[in-house]
């Protein structure tokens, strides 16, 4: 009884198992923020109304910018007008920032600075250490002051992005991002540490019961 008792308490703990890796998409600011603890963010803001060519590599804390071809931040004064000043790649072949420290949580805000109209999709690489997901990101215009879209992902636990590409999905994107976000998300116990908790739970409850059992048959002899 005992024997049977433990070993079904074993299967529970090996069934539940460990977490699986993976990235998942947060499409909203609000949701992003609440995930975790935001440790970086970094706009252009201060960088001037026109273009900037700011080298590659080019770091800005955990952050090193690598360049496609050419890193440029587009200015608000610029024909291109967007809202905000952007990060992009002068020849539309996207832009990898590599990321320094074991950070979970990813996020910019984006648009494409390519064409002023249509919804268009942008690609994003997700490199962690333990592999590489993309997504493909609904981006509309980031010219003439429109709005832009957030783009955040976070991994799971025991899992940190290393870095992340953006580029267009097809001809005709060329993704401008700002804002650009590096966090830890809250801790969430996995589901084999649960299951450690319901064994030593279920454990204690089992030897008081047979204890009382005990008690009970010693009062009987």
């Amino acid at each position: 009884m005992k024997l049977a008792f433990l070993v079904a308490l074993s299967g529970l703990a090996i069934s539940v198992g460990a977490a699986q890796a993976s990235v998942v998409e947060i499409n909203s600011q609000a949701a992003f923020s609440a995930s975790g603890t935001i440790l970086q963010n970094t706009n252009w803001d201060s960088y001037g109304t026109g273009f900037s060519l700011p080298g590659s590599p080019f770091t800005v804390g955990n952050l090193t910018f690598i360049a496609g071809q050419q890193n440029v931040i587009v200015g608000t004064g610029t024909y291109l007008n967007p809202a905000r000043n952007l990060f992009t790649d002068d020849f539309y072949q996207g832009t990898t920032a590599e990321i320094a420290g074991s950070f979970n949580l990813f996020g910019v805000n984006a648009g494409n600075l390519l064409f002023a109209v249509n919804v268009l999709d942008g690609l994003f690489d997700v490199t962690t250490n333990l592999g590489t997901y993309s997504f493909n990101v609904s981006l509309t215009t980031a010219t003439h002051l429109a709005p832009l879209t957030f783009v955040g992902f976070e991994s799971s636990a025991g899992e940190y992005i290393t870095s992340v590409k953006w580029s267009g999905a097809a001809n005709f994107v060329a993704p401008g991002v700002t804002d650009v976000q590096l966090g830890v998300a809250s801790a969430v116990p996995e589901p084999s540490t649960w299951a450690m908790v319901i064994l030593g739970f279920t454990g204690v409850g089992f030897m008081a019961y047979r204890q009382r059992s005990k008690s009970a048959m010693l009062r009987m002899a």
